[in-house]
């Protein structure tokens, strides 16, 4: 009787062992797929859907792991999806690494793809783009814009605390390569900076330039781009349309698009949250309030 139950018992363990691993083979198969199918135009990918505690805790990750952002984004991509906030309260280091490990050799293209598509956005980013106590932004991702026809915000407007043009410094929230320069209708004076890992980091609304770019001209993260202002909507030299303030945008390449907007929000938030560069500076200690936006209705 007891040499049965001791069989019973082993056959039970045996047969827990063979489900538990039969489980976790069909979780990374889902896994794997969920990156396969990531379509980078739905909504949920470029609202970049995140909040303050899971930024903290991703810094934290990142810290505790050595992997990029990109690498982190890429796995929690895969294990929860891109329609919720990620909840990374129950992860451990071990398990992005292992996840990593997993996701890759299962399906590296994959992996690669969506993960050269978090890099553009996350990994190069050093700098928050206003060398200013007191910018307030808030998350205007797609709210609605008129001038030059209905549309959606692509892209976040950073305040000063004074409506002052040409007085607040603008520097390069990256390394890269000016990409365009000059006035645009919409934007009035703007500069383009193409990052390593291929993002477009956009900044328009510009006063004035700290020097006379070129395209080609090398820059590098924390470098003075310009200050702030209120030219655009209009003709070259058109100004006062709006109140003062940076429209920052950030875009990627994709198979399907040439610029892909992505909402910039969360990363200026990581930027505040980790200090990555300068902050410890008191220049970089900003402020998110609700509701600016409302002041300064239809600014591009």
């Amino acid at each position: 009787m007891k040499r049965r139950v001791l069989h019973t018992l082993f056959f039970l363990f045996f047969l827990f062992l063979v489900i538990a691993q039969f489980s976790s083979v069909i979780c990374q198969k889902e896994a794997s797929r969920r990156l396969l199918r990531l379509d980078m135009q739905e909504d949920g990918f470029r609202a970049m859907r995140l909040s303050k505690r899971s930024l903290a805790d991703l810094e934290a990750l990142r810290r505790q792991t050595g992997m990029e952002l990109s690498d982190l984004m890429t796995v929690i991509c895969a294990r929860q999806g891109i329609r919720s906030v990620p909840d990374l309260r129950t992860w451990r280091a071990s398990d992005f690494i292992k996840w990593k490990r997993l996701l890759q050799a299962d399906g590296r293209e994959s992996y690669e793809r969506v993960r050269a598509a978090y890099a553009a956005i996350w990994d190069d980013v050093r700098y928050f783009p206003v060398q200013a106590e007191g910018i307030r932004y808030e998350n205007s991702w797609m709210f609605e814009r008129n001038y030059g026809g209905k549309r959606g915000h692509e892209g976040t407007d950073l305040m000063p605390p004074e409506n002052l043009s040409g007085h607040y410094r603008i520097v390069s929230m990256t390394d890269g390569q000016v990409e365009q320069i000059g006035w645009l209708p919409k934007g009035g004076f703007r500069i383009g900076i193409r990052s390593p890992s291929g993002g477009y980091y956009y900044y328009a609304h510009l006063d004035s330039y700290s020097r006379d770019f070129h395209i080609g001209d090398e820059v590098r993260a924390g470098m003075e781009l310009g200050t702030m202002g209120d030219t655009g909507y209009g003709p070259a030299g058109t100004r006062g349309k709006f109140d003062v303030h940076l429209h920052l945008g950030i875009y990627i390449r994709t198979a399907q698009q040439e610029e892909l907007s992505i909402n910039p929000y969360w990363v200026l938030r990581y930027l505040e949250l980790s200090r990555r560069s300068a902050g410890e500076s008191a220049a970089m200690r900003h402020r998110t309030t609700k509701g600016v936006i409302a002041s300064c209705s239809g600014i591009c």
